[in-house]
């Protein structure tokens, strides 16, 4: 049986589970994960793409470090993780703010150990300026938001009146796609954007705007959410209604991919965290063991679901679990076709 030392009693996603043990095997390369929390199913699977990297590796073992969205406790657990394994370090984080990522740099490049970090980064911070940052990793929001709009756009003729459920202000991602619509929205001229609003990712939030307009806004022939949840919302509420209207969304949660399933929802982008931080992790090994690798800010490669392929996108990324090759690091990186470049 592997060997690990996990600081959580099981993670179970998408039908990769964790072993728990205490006991890391002495000379292998020691994976730090940290991830948010594990309740959430997005952080949980990319818990679980680090984990089907370390357990491709016999010279890897691995423990799981939920900061619980608290900068000093991922700050904390990295350095006595540092203290306890020395240089046989590698790290892979999905930090919860951009501000922290100054100090995950600082604490890991003064202990000398390659890392790479997903979807924050400090403003002014390169992953070029230092010695072992091998990379910052993230799918690209813009085209996401893109993507899903001009789906929904060539669905309804390029004609209508749509609306628009936009993330937390403040955030990255939420401006991303939201930029990412507006570009879509330019190739349609004849839909006009009727009114978008702040739901700030919530469920609950996107289910009361969704309601508010199908009062106010006359008729609607499509809506745009950023992300899956609210997406969710808005399906809520136009069931209550008893209407059909195309919703999109995105992040890939099981409950997206159930309601396209049913009809209910028309596309989402499934953002792999299987993929992104499975790679993250080969990247810092690779750089760790000296083998042939790129550096930089990377954007990944995301999964496209519709009614088409969800079926297959359930059996593999929910009932089973992804299969990648580790050694071929082109392969995560998001092609500048696929940019739209």
């Amino acid at each position: 049986m592997k060997k690990v030392r996990i600081l959580v009693l099981a993670l179970v996603v998408a039908a990769v589970s964790v072993t728990t043990c205490f006991a890391a095997d002495e000379g292998k390369w020691q994976l730090l994960i940290s991830v948010h929390n594990l309740d959430s199913e997005f952080w949980a699977q990319e818990a679980a793409g680090a984990v089907l990297f370390a357990e491709s590796r016999p010279d890897v073992a691995y423990t799981i470090q939920p900061s619980y969205g608290d900068d000093n406790t991922l700050i904390q657990g990295l350095k006595d993780f540092i203290a306890q394994h020395g240089k046989k370090v590698i790290a892979v984080f999905d930090p919860s703010s951009a501000a922290n990522t100054v100090n995950i740099v600082d604490v890991c490049e003064e202990a000398g150990v390659y890392y790479a970090i997903a979807w924050h980064l400090a403003e002014g911070l390169s992953v070029e300026g230092n010695k072992h940052f091998v990379g910052h990793f993230s799918p690209d929001d813009e085209v996401s938001g893109y993507r899903t709009a001009s789906f929904l756009l060539e669905k309804i003729g390029k004609k209508g009146n749509v609306v628009y459920l936009h993330g937390k202000i403040g955030e990255d991602s939420a401006a991303s796609r939201y930029q990412g619509m507006l570009r879509a929205l330019k190739e349609a001229p004849d839909v006009k954007l009727v009114d978008y609003q702040v739901a700030d990712w919530d469920q609950e939030k996107a289910m009361a705007i969704t309601e508010t307009w199908l009062a106010t806004k006359g008729p609607i022939d499509g809506i745009i959410a950023a992300n899956d949840t609210m997406a969710l919302g808005a399906i809520e509420a136009l069931k209550k209604a008893g209407l059909k209207v195309p919703v999109t969304g995105t992040d890939g949660i099981q409950a997206a991919f159930d309601a396209i399933q049913a009809g209910d929802m028309l596309c989402t982008i499934a953002n792999d965290g299987y993929l992104l931080f499975g790679y993250m992790a080969a990247y810092a090994y690779a750089a760790a063991t000296g083998a042939p690798h790129d550096t930089g800010s990377f954007h990944t490669n995301t999964v496209f679901v519709t009614k088409d392929n969800v079926g297959q996108v359930i059996n593999d990324y929910i009932k089973g679990k992804p299969k990648y090759d580790f050694t071929d690091l082109k392969f995560p990186i998001m092609s500048k076709k696929e940019k739209g470049e």
